[in-house]
């Protein structure tokens, strides 16, 4: 049967396109039988791709361009119930044959036993193809398959975004992977790597196209022509949200408009401009409406109507409407031009400053101050504007009691208030908004200049000022002076309102609101509320409690409304330290304080959350954690996003999430791990002073040296519990080289006496090399005590075979260079007296590891500075320390349990294995706990 070949999911594995039946086209989903071609990488639900097999994509870029919007005979072999897919083969034109052009090119598989289910004569025939690719060595018998691999990933939105930019203007030959709608497609493209992203298309949306059926038959149409398609797209660059903006490009001008031309899309005026093909854009479109085809099969051309002259008074202004009423400026009648100011009106009626701030803007609702007042931050700017909705007015009749210094206010909300605040922050808070500055005023109290604007959910186009009139929450008010492009959808809401007796219009007054504040509580009483906020508490795990992020007062410092206690509560987010805001004219900012407050508004201001109250600081702050409803923790946000620090985290749940971002937020340099970030100065302080209270605190350490590293073991120490290593690389051995050249200078040189503490240069007797070394006794009977620096052994040497390092600038490399070996105990074994009768079998345990490289990775750090590391052959198998414990050479160090808990029951596995086998220390049976210090 004849079918087209609508795409290609890999080599083997395809959609048909049949005939259509009742308009509505028929699809066909088959895999070619009897082989295995390599498959190519998915997508997975977490957004990474599977792994790619070997010559995957050359297997399926092969049947793609033989095969793809060809028309091709289809004979089935067999059904695959599991796939529900069709089993068999397709031969194209010319009788081209899908799988034997596979086999004969080596990039699929043929069962080394005959199928039941083929013909003898095939199977021989497709043997013979698939021999002859093994004997040339062709395809997957190329015997290079590693280099016929894409490793296929995805790409972070910024990093996305700037390698958009590197290609801003060009236009690539692409591929369209997949067609999502109409406008939206997935694609790649070889100058941005292995990895494919989505991509609108530039100036069109199906947004308000009316009819479902539209849209489907608009993705079938694209899907058709672009699917698998290798196509000419130029990248116009990303949209205020980083959305991917493209046009696919033809010598007969964009897809675009071929869209535009037959009312599948709209035009898109928000993108529009990325366009070089503006005039065409817009041509298109008006074409489609004149035709009235797709979406605009219904439309009907406006009639302009020139617009009556408003009645005047003496004075030339605008006269009030005859019934006394205020006058509208109705949606339909032709909208102002914009100017760069909105003037604005006093109280006493005499004309006041110009608003001069955006007049039309995209951004995100981060907070409602009242019912009718909100925040937006400007997607373009940043900047954070207080709108009033303009039309609406919502109650101001709120009332704080507060008794003399009581920490607590008693707060109460009439008229709807609280409910109109609460209705807009529970469906609006986070929501993409368009904002457009209808008019302007200067408040009294402030002299704030506040636009007022009508503010209209992106996606929905939903004005959240209709929204709240309809509800009965507020009213509809407009003053002399203003003027708002959709005042009759305010006044019909508010009619609807009034009609149902909604909220305020109902016959009984509206139920008061009461809300305790609670402010500078100070220690005591604020273990007073923790009782109450930990009730139902388990153990030491408090019980979670249901919130509301009422405000961000800072990065840390939150105020959180508690509905089941009717508190609102001074909160600091449990387990990190975040920069701090100059507080006044003498201090300092730390880095990054603005951008840390400014991320957490936009992730939690006014969001619904679960916090546990842990405990109180003196200060009458609840310490806790937040957690938002998809599971988002604040405080390991935080820390990921290089905005915060851990720190007094050792006994939360979550700590060793926070170890573990700040881990990646180092490595990635973010925010205050940056060139231009600082550690906030709190956090310093605080280590400091944990430092200096408790030197057997351990510490995780959490740098770059946390990762393995290959080293050489070039000294042990006496205990065998420590080592030194040096690290090597091409960089590091050059500079040795250097370094040696540089020593082998001076030696010809007269003996030198040093003092103690000295860098010197001397002569190791074991090989006869000269060394950096630094003097660890003054000489004494002409001979000296060294340690070589660069291999952590000591030695007396004679005074003969000791130089001093020159003091020229040629030699600073010699002076200045860091010791190339570090000392390194052994992590997760207590330190402290070596067992003399097992010493010799612990050095000799821990020599078997100096005959070649070891992998090494720093672990934690205690109080005094020590660092202790993992050493080991392989990341794989057990580690120098559990080798030691293995064999009952060594302690664990019980202190190390809080660093890794993963670690630490490995380690204290393979103690358990020593113990049990009563080997060496264990030999005698369990050592008593109370002779040893952990």
């Amino acid at each position: 049967m004849s079918y087209v070949v609508y795409a290609v999911e890999n080599a083997d594995r395809m959609i048909l396109m049949g005939p259509t039946v009742a308009d509505q086209p028929t699809f066909k989903a088959i895999t070619l039988s009897y082989i295995q071609a390599p498959k190519l990488a998915r997508r997975t639900a977490s957004g990474d791709f599977t792994p790619e097999e070997p010559y995957a994509y050359e297997a399926a870029e092969l049947i793609r361009s033989t095969f793809i919007g060809k028309q091709v005979q289809f004979v089935e072999d067999y059904y695959i119930e599991a796939l529900q897919r069709s089993a068999g083969r397709i031969m194209g034109s010319n009788h081209q044959e899908a799988t034997g052009m596979l086999l004969k090119e080596g990039l699929a598989t043929l069962p080394d036993r005959m199928p039941p289910r083929i013909e003898k004569e095939l199977y021989e025939i497709y043997s013979q193809m698939s021999a002859s690719a093994r004997a040339a060595r062709k395809g997957l018998f190329s015997g290079d398959s590693a280099k016929h691999v894409r490793h296929m990933r995805s790409y972070a939105p910024e990093e996305l975004a700037e390698k958009i930019e590197g290609v801003k203007g060009q236009q690539l030959l692409s591929r369209v992977e997949k067609v999502v709608s109409p406008t939206l497609l997935i694609i790649s493209v070889k100058e941005l790597g292995d990895t494919q992203f989505a991509a609108h298309l530039t100036g069109v949306t199906t947004k308000d196209n009316g009819d479902e059926s539209i849209n489907a038959e608009a993705k079938f149409f694209v899907e058709r022509l672009l699917q698998n398609r290798n196509v000419k797209v130029r990248y116009d660059g990303l949209d205020g949200f980083n959305n991917v903006m493209i046009s696919i490009m033809s010598p007969k001008g964009s897809f675009q408009e071929e869209l535009l031309s037959k009312g599948y899309v709209k035009v898109h005026n928000m993108t529009l401009p990325l366009s070089t093909r503006i005039d065409e854009i817009a041509s298109a479109e008006a074409a489609a409406k004149k035709k009235r085809v797709g979406c605009w099969k219904n439309y009907v051309e406006p009639v302009v109507i020139a617009p009556t002259e408003t009645a005047k008074d003496d004075n030339g202004a605008s006269a009030p409407a005859a019934n006394g009423e205020e006058a509208l400026v109705d949606s339909k009648a032709p909208a102002a031009p914009k100017v760069a100011g909105l003037p604005t009106t006093l109280p006493d009626g005499t004309p006041g400053p110009v608003y001069t701030g955006p007049i039309e803007f995209v951004g995100t609702l981060v907070q409602v101050v009242h019912g009718d007042t909100v925040v937006v931050r400007d997607d373009a700017s940043g900047r954070l504007f207080r709108v009033s909705l303009a039309g609406v007015r919502s109650s101001k009749n709120i009332d704080r009691d507060q008794d003399g210094n009581s920490p607590e206010t008693r707060v109460t909300y009439r008229d709807y208030s609280w409910e109109a605040k609460e209705f807009l922050r529970s469906r609006y808070i986070g929501a993409k908004v368009v904002v457009l500055v209808e008019y302007a005023r200067v408040m009294p109290e402030t002299k704030e200049i506040r636009p007022a604007a009508t503010v209209e959910v992106k996606h929905t186009g939903v004005n959240i000022g209709v929204a709240l009139l309809e509800t009965g929450y507020a009213t509809f008010f407009l003053g002399r002076n203003d003027k708002n492009s959709k005042a009759s959808e305010l006044a019909a809401a508010e009619d609807g309102a009034k009609e149902e007796k909604k909220g305020i219009h109902r016959d009984t007054p509206a139920p008061p609101m009461k809300v305790v504040e609670l402010n500078h509580l100070g220690e005591t009483r604020s273990r007073y509320y923790l009782s109450f906020l930990q009730r139902g508490m388990q153990g030491s795990r408090p019980p979670s409690l249901k919130g509301v992020v009422d405000l961000v007062l800072g990065p840390s410092s939150l105020r959180v409304y508690i509905p089941k206690e009717n508190f609102q509560i001074p909160v600091k987010v449990a387990g990190i330290v975040t920069p701090s805001a100059a507080f006044n004219p003498n201090e300092k900012a730390d880095p990054f304080a603005q951008e840390a407050k400014d991320f957490v508004i936009d992730l939690v201001q006014q969001r619904n959350a679960t916090i546990q109250v842990f405990t109180s600081d003196r200060a009458g702050n609840f310490i806790s954690s937040v957690t938002l409803e998809d599971g988002t923790n604040i405080s390991v946000a935080l820390v990921a996003e290089g905005f915060a620090t851990v720190a007094n985290a050792d006994r939360l749940p979550f700590a060793q999430q926070l170890v573990d971002a700040e881990g990646a937020a180092r490595e990635a340099k973010k925010h205050i791990w940056s060139a231009t970030g600082a550690i906030p100065q709190r956090a310093v302080k605080m280590e400091q002073e944990r430092a200096a209270s408790n030197p057997q605190a351990l510490a995780r350490v959490v740098d770059e040296t946390s990762k393995f590293a290959p080293y050489m073991i070039t000294e042990i120490a006496d205990d065998g519990l420590s080592v030194y290593l040096q690290g090597y690389d091409a960089e590091q051995d050059s500079r040795k080289g250097h370094i040696q050249d540089l020593i082998n200078r001076t030696a010809a040189g007269d003996g030198h006496t040093p003092k103690k503490g000295e860098s010197v240069i001397a002569q190791y007797s074991g090989d006869k090399t000269w060394c950096r070394a630094t003097v660890l006794k003054a000489p004494r009977d002409d001979r000296a005590e060294v340690k070589f620096i660069d291999f952590g052994n000591t030695e007396t040497v004679p005074v003969k075979n000791i130089r001093a390092v020159p003091r020229g600038p040629e030699y600073a490399l010699v002076r200045d260079t860091p010791a190339f070996a570090k000392l390194a105990r052994l992590a997760y074994l207590k330190s402290g007296d070596a067992n003399e009768m097992l010493a010799g079998a612990t050095y000799a345990a821990v020599e078997e590891y100096s005959d070649g490289e070891v992998l090494a990775k720093a672990v934690y750090r205690d109080g005094l500075g020590n660092v202790y590391y993992t050493v080991t052959t392989n990341a794989n198998v057990p580690s120098l320390s559990e080798t030691l414990l293995q064999r009952g050479l060594a302690l664990l160090d019980r202190r190390a349990s809080a660093v890794d808990a993963t670690d630490y029951r490995r380690h204290e596995a393979a103690q358990e294995i020593a113990r049990k086998g009563h080997k060496n220390l264990w030999q005698y049976g369990d050592i008593d706990e109370a002779d040893v210090d952990y």
